[in-house]
């Protein structure tokens, strides 16, 4: 998806102002890859929670991600800011926080969209430094961004972790990204939930599917399957949600922004799974486009 059919949509889909007066940090915002790749989660998320009137401070480890995302969202005269830091230090997610209350003098709102994967390594890693690094990154950075970001927080507050499928099932080995992963959705979710309600702060997770995005784009493997991009997009949707259709950045982003807004004000320690079905056809290992998952199922993580 190009720049400008991301600003088409975002003026188009613009809606009913709910973010209005209340101030986020998305982290993991930035637009990795060029701008004719799928947006990814986190810029969809940030130029959703913009155009529906919030104010966004868009934390990304490289500022030129950060800034790519901020592009749309000023040009529709959103409001927004880059921050540039590397949350698996603890003093960096504190900074980041600090940051945002700086510039916008509140804190309503947190998503902690980021993760990374590497490559599979089964249950163990190769190192304990590329284990340790993975849950630096995925999982202890979320309780740390939580804890800081709920320091400033209102009765009202709202935290949205970003989960992903690979945390419920694990099929070609990812290990410390999927275990990282499912205690996110399973561990912190609801015991922030739990810690942070006396606060009157909510809690609440979206576990993302195999959504097109700039990381499953880059991975996508047509030169070897022969395929051309619209063929490929089309099996892979086939192949990886009971729908047989392809989710994408936008899908995670509307499931966030719920869990986000007011609109979900009795609702904590939930998980929200926004996969198409994927959980579904992983139990029966069974696609009813009569496609068997593991013949078929590419390798990209969401």
């Amino acid at each position: 998806m190009s720049q400008a059919t991301v600003e088409k949509e975002t003026k188009a889909a613009r809606t009913s102002g709910r973010f209005t007066g209340k101030v986020a940090l998305v982290v993991g915002g930035g637009w990795t890859g060029p701008d004719d790749y799928a947006i990814g989660l986190g810029a969809a998320i940030s130029q959703l929670i913009a155009r529906e009137g919030g104010r966004v401070g868009v934390l990304d480890l490289e500022k030129a991600n950060a800034e790519r995302t901020l592009g749309p969202i000023k040009r529709d005269g959103g409001e927004a800011f880059a921050i540039v830091a590397d949350i698996s230090k603890t003093a960096d997610c504190k900074r980041a926080v600090e940051e945002v209350v700086g510039r916008y003098g509140q804190l309503d709102i947190l998503v902690n969209n980021v993760g990374i994967g590497g490559a599979p390594a089964g249950f163990a890693p190769d190192s304990e430094e590329a284990f340790d690094h993975v849950m630096d990154v995925n999982f202890k950075s979320q309780i740390f961004m939580a804890k800081y970001a709920s320091e400033h927080m209102p009765r009202g507050g709202a935290i949205v972790n970003v989960g992903s499928v690979f945390g419920t099932t694990d099929p070609i080995g990812t290990g410390a990204y999927a275990m990282s992963k499912g205690a996110v959705s399973y561990v912190a979710t609801p015991s922030m939930a739990v810690q942070y309600a006396p606060k009157g702060i909510r809690v609440n997770c979206v576990t993302a599917g195999y959504v097109w995005n700039a990381v499953t784009q880059k991975v996508q493997p047509l030169q070897a399957k022969g395929e051309t991009m619209e063929s490929y997009r089309q099996g892979r949707a086939k192949a990886l949600n009971a729908l047989g259709i392809e989710g994408d950045g936008w899908d995670v982003a509307k499931a966030v922004a719920f869990l986000a807004s007011d609109d979900a004000r009795w609702i904590t320690g939930q998980d929200l799974v926004v996969d198409g079905g994927y959980a579904l056809m992983s139990v029966f290992d069974v696609s009813p486009y009569g496609r068997g998952l593991r013949e078929t199922r590419p390798d990209p993580r969401p």
